[in-house]
């Protein structure tokens, strides 16, 4: 029986390279996710250490359009947090595209790696696997969290996909381009935890739709095992192609055509360095708890 909705909440996500919005709802002490969406921006993507002109232009349209469907959906509370390029920048960057929302901050990178890490283990998608580490590759950096010894552990590494895209590969294809980050990972990969891996973010869910060979649906990627054969052999078969041939590889995101075979190689990268079979993929990511926190009325 339908009941009252107690709160509907929305929650933008603030990225280096993506900003994502979702809302929920809180019906008869039950929370329902009921729209998730993506808008590629660019933001990471720095001159001489500041944003690009069109990229800010765009990351505002983007950031009015998320209020307009919150409204047309009845939102009755909205928040924005701000993760690693906001971390990085003048702060009045995100004071200007966080003017008008209800709740407001930037992320440390120790509040996203829990908050991301919250969002699998809440899931009843993954209540089967024992203490999982949780890996969110974004933009501007990665993040790896996982319980140990009775307490919560996380390393926030400044190598995201766009990051290492910018510093790294000059041209297409890719090539060995990457080869050289192997040297860096390493002080960071050397001591990586053994388990399960659940990975959020768009990196893995876009990875997922590619091996999955149709555009992003998450009733057919969350929750999907990958294993690292085919991930490294998708990685190998990318790194042969042209800028334009992998924007038009079936389940590529718009906009993420330069910056995904960095995102994947650190995939594997992982993987390799955790002796790992494979890993899951979660469509969700830190602001699924940011929203369960509204909604619950949790500080």
């Amino acid at each position: 029986m339908k009941g009252e909705i107690e709160l509907k909440v929305g929650v933008v996500d603030a990225g280096t390279n993506s900003f994502l919005l979702l809302m929920a709802e809180k019906e008869n002490s039950r929370i329902n996710y009921f729209f998730d969406t993506s808008t590629i921006v660019g933001l990471g993507h720095l001159v001489d250490g500041k944003i690009r002109e069109e990229n800010l232009k765009k990351a505002f349209e983007v950031i009015q359009n998320y209020k307009m469907l919150c409204q047309s959906y009845g939102i009755e509370k909205i928040a924005i947090t701000g993760t690693e390029i906001f971390r990085k920048i003048d702060e009045i960057y995100f004071q200007k595209i966080s003017e008008g929302f209800d709740e407001v901050r930037i992320l440390t990178g120790e509040e996203e790696a829990w908050l991301s890490y919250r969002s699998v283990v809440e899931d009843d998608n993954f209540s089967n696997l024992k203490n999982p580490l949780v890996i969110d590759i974004g933009g501007g950096s990665f993040e790896m969290a996982k319980y140990m010894e009775s307490k919560f552990r996380f390393e926030s590494i400044p190598m995201g996909a766009v990051v290492l895209t910018d510093r790294f590969v000059k041209e297409y294809p890719v090539a060995d381009q990457l080869d050289d980050v192997d040297d860096q990972l390493k002080v960071y990969l050397s001591s990586i935890p053994s388990g399960p891996i659940v990975s959020v973010g768009g990196t893995g869910t876009t990875v997922a739709s590619i091996i999955a060979g149709r555009s992003f649906d998450p009733t057919v990627i969350h929750g999907k095992f990958l294993n690292i054969k085919d991930l490294t052999e998708l990685l190998e078969k990318m790194k042969k192609m042209s800028l334009e041939n992998i924007s038009k590889i079936n389940g590529m995101e718009k906009g993420r055509e330069k910056i995904i075979i960095a995102g994947l190689f650190l995939i594997v990268e992982i993987l390799k360095y955790s002796h790992a079979s494979g890993l899951y993929i979660s469509v969700r990511g830190h602001r699924y708890a940011v929203a369960k926190d509204m909604l619950d009325g949790a500080k």
